[in-house]
């Protein structure tokens, strides 16, 4: 098979000028730019033009999906939809909303008025959501209750006074009382990277270990959200456009962080799983989309009836791979509809620098 040799030095000390988002350190968001936050996390949905309807009041029903996004596992939400609607004994509660609902009450996170109804048009009260944001926020519940939940909150720098002064709050106030809870905190110490590839979302204090026996302290995540000249905030991973599961499947490495000192700058490179799961994803649907290694609705496989397109999650350390930031789909869908056949290393890497974060790097090597 022919090699492709795509060779581009990656320039550690090269770190370019970025545009501080809206959640610098002591800063509150804007509802706006707490709704864009927790849409990329796939917490928030709009509706169908994409409207986040931040000015709205919120509702029971609301805020049990709200809970559910952010606590439950999408996928196993999904296939267990019909069981968690059937816990959900009440009848004021609308259809699309009973498996959210009963996700809430078999984990304990909501509960119902204790008279059969569960209130899924009614607004949801300051108290109620300051509540949900203490408990996830895993805040002392010995430090507060439910009377004191919104004057709580309002100290420790989650939400304003004002939003919190009437008898009902918007979807944008519990934005940015979430965002402020889980994004702008001082983080919690040491953390263990997710192994299974799902989103790890670094806080300021998060300390991680890394390879060579160093503890490496984030001190400056503010530039989560401007990636290196990003239009915005990321979706979600790539939906497939064929079927994945008749090509390569290869396994996800390990979490990981290195260390590096370069010119006298202390540097953090963290492999970043949940990236790299959307560089594979979108090579899966340019297999699929691409005549040369897609027919008759399966893979196109070599005279000994091998797959003619092969993946890896690791790059061979003597290898120098190609890395673009920040993300963008064509730097992949180009370069595999260029010469489809091969094998295709991939990995990304969150980067920081002195503790500050400066960009999720994109790294490639096709032979």
């Amino acid at each position: 098979m022919k090699q492709k040799v795509l060779s581009v030095p990656i320039m550690l000390a090269l770190i370019l000028p970025l545009t501080c988002s809206a959640f610098a350190a002591g800063a509150m968001p804007t509802p706006e730019a707490a709704g864009a936050r927790l849409q990329e996390q796939g917490i928030y949905r709009g509706d169908d033009s994409g409207d986040l309807m931040l000015d709205k009041s919120l509702t029971r029903a609301e805020l049990a999906v709200i809970l559910t996004r952010l606590n439950g596992n999408p996928e196993h939400v999904a296939a267990e939809a019909a069981y968690y609607a059937g816990q959900c004994g009440f009848s004021d509660v609308p259809d699309w909303a009973r498996p959210y609902v009963g996700f809430c009450v078999v984990n304990g996170y909501m509960v119902g008025y204790g008279n059969g109804a569960f209130g899924g048009n009614d607004p949801v009260t300051p108290a109620a959501a300051c509540t949900v944001v203490l408990r996830t926020m895993e805040h002392d519940p010995g430090a507060w209750d439910y009377a004191t939940a919104c004057q709580t909150a309002v100290e420790l720098g989650l939400t304003s006074r004002e939003a919190v002064s009437g008898n009902t709050i918007t979807r944008g106030d519990l934005a940015v009382m979430l965002c402020q809870g889980l994004y702008a905190g001082t983080g919690s110490g040491a953390v263990s990277l997710p192994a299974d590839g799902s989103r790890y979302v670094p806080r300021v204090g998060d300390v991680i270990s890394c390879t060579d026996g160093t503890s490496y302290t984030i001190t400056d995540v503010s530039r989560w959200d401007a990636n290196a000249f990003a239009e915005g905030p990321l979706g979600e991973l790539p939906s497939p456009t064929c079927d994945w599961s008749l090509l390569d499947q290869p396994a996800l490495p390990e979490p990981e962080a290195r260390h590096y000192t370069i010119q006298g700058k202390e540097y953090c490179f963290v492999r970043n799983l949940y990236e790299t799961k959307r560089m594979l994803y979108t090579l899966y649907n340019a297999v699929g989309a691409n005549p040369a290694t897609w027919k008759d609705g399966g893979p196109v496989l070599s005279a000994k009836g091998n797959q003619l397109v092969r993946f890896s999650l690791t790059i061979p350390t003597e290898e120098t791979p190609y890395s673009f930031w920040p993300w963008k789909e064509d730097n992949l869908v180009s370069l595999f509809n260029s010469c489809p056949p091969g094998t295709y290393y991939l990995e990304a890497w969150d980067v920081y620098k002195d503790g500050v974060f400066q960009k999720t790097e994109y790294d490639i090597k096709v032979k």
